[in-house]
């Protein structure tokens, strides 16, 4: 599996796991934001350089392959990374899936924010030393509120700082530039908020 690392200061590494739609364009500037800010960030591919235009092929490739499988992946490329220190996890849609298991369950898990979802709810405890955030509009279709407010108390009740910022309209991917959707205002206020949570 490719895995893509950006590399322009050494204040924090940062793994940021792509949508549906794959690792497209729209990724590759949304890891700009981190690096741009000293970060290094690293991109597991865990769709295999599959890239797709649109949602519902992406999803029915997630499907043919299966998230089980998908997920393995995306661990085999973290493993492979052997970080060292603390590491920060970032999911966008599909990717907020990774992002919270990874947060959850990573011993040098130190924050997880997932994107354009909010998040699912297990039956097992976050990880009191990970914070985490959730992002996502008041409309968004994908977004069940309820299961955000559980997985936040749940995260909460470990011990853990966990918030969600709830936005304005019903976009989706506001956050990646590449979308129809996308937010200028809506994305700034969401890169600030990250940014300023990650040490």
């Amino acid at each position: 599996m490719s895995q893509l690392t950006f590399r322009l200061g050494t204040m924090a590494q940062i793994v940021l796991f792509h949508s549906a739609l794959g690792l497209n364009n729209g990724m590759h500037r949304i890891a700009g934001v981190f690096s741009e800010a000293g970060h290094t960030v690293h991109m597991p591919d865990f769709y295999d350089g599959n890239v797709f235009d649109n949602v519902p092929d992406g999803i029915a490739y997630r499907d043919e392959i299966g998230f089980p499988a998908l997920a393995q992946r995306a661990s085999g490329a973290i493993d492979g990374l052997g970080l060292e220190g603390p590491i920060y996890f970032g999911g966008f849609s599909l990717g907020a899936a990774m992002a919270q298991s990874f947060g959850k369950r990573h011993p040098q898990a130190a924050g997880a924010f997932l994107c354009h979802a909010g998040g699912v709810p297990k039956p097992t405890s976050w990880n009191g030393d990970c914070w985490l955030q959730m992002h996502y509009t008041e409309g968004d279709e994908w977004v069940d509120a309820q299961q955000a407010e559980t997985l936040i108390e749940s995260a909460r009740a470990a011990g853990a700082e966990a918030s969600a910022h709830v936005y304005p309209g019903s976009a989706h991917l506001f956050g990646d530039p590449t979308a129809p959707e996308y937010s200028p205002e809506l994305a700034q206020k969401m890169w600030d908020t990250i940014l300023a949570a990650i040490r």
